[in-house]
């Protein structure tokens, strides 16, 4: 029988290269939550043409505390390949906003894969993970950058020479849209320590590496 890893690479991969944009830049507020949408994906070569996947996630920020934040991520395209994908962990900001200075978040946590397809041995994958982002405010609105670190656990069979961790940096900006509703436009490096002649799909490299990503979100607070 197939192993998960060969079974479910494209989901897989799709999955590392952690499509989902980075709306966590702030506290939220003990007690209170968000939820959010976001959609895009690696730009790939399909039907002569460059075009971004269709990926989407949903997901959630609660405050715990005044400065720390919970978070989840369901991965909701991977479901049609039968692979539940989630992102769970915390953020923690050290830094608040304050004149120039801006919000600096750390945010550890983990993506987790359940296979719920017949016939595969190795039906679950843990991959820890870090992420750091700093975002300033413009008006009412917010300009962010940061980084996210994805670390494999084992060694991928289809590259020998494979980074130890999954770089992806990423750059973005908030549109704050009302009292509640925010509006999220980032554009990602992802996978900037993989080769792209590595891979199993023809993605819009930059210097032979990773997949330029734009991805889109809405957040809404309660």
């Amino acid at each position: 029988m197939k192993k998960f890893y060969s079974a479910f690479l494209l989901a897989g991969i799709l999955l590392l290269l952690n499509c989902a944009a980075h709306t966590n830049l702030a506290p939220v507020g003990k007690g209170k939550s968000t939820t959010y949408l976001s959609f895009g994906g690696p730009i790939i070569k399909a039907f002569g043409a460059r075009i971004p996947i269709p990926y989407a996630t949903i997901g959630s920020n609660y405050g715990l505390t005044e400065s720390v934040n919970l978070h989840g991520d369901l991965h909701l395209l991977s479901l049609a390949y039968q692979v539940v994908g989630l992102e769970l962990g915390t953020a923690w900001f050290p830094i608040q906003h304050e004149g120039l200075r801006p919000s600096v978040g750390i945010m550890p946590g983990f993506l987790a894969l359940a296979s719920v397809k017949s016939g595969v041995d190795d039906r679950f994958r843990l991959y820890p993970q870090l992420a750091g982002s700093a975002a300033w405010r413009s008006g009412k609105n917010k300009i962010y950058t940061g980084f996210n670190f994805l670390f494999p656990l084992s060694s991928a069979d289809y590259d020998d020479e494979a980074a130890a961790a999954i770089f992806s940096p990423f750059v973005g900006y908030q549109w704050q849209v009302g009292s509640r509703t925010k509006l999220f436009f980032e554009l990602k490096w992802n996978a900037a320590t993989t080769r792209s002649d590595q891979v199993a799909v023809d993605y819009l490299p930059v210097a032979g590496h990773g997949a330029i990503t734009p991805l889109f979100a809405i957040e809404r607070s309660f």
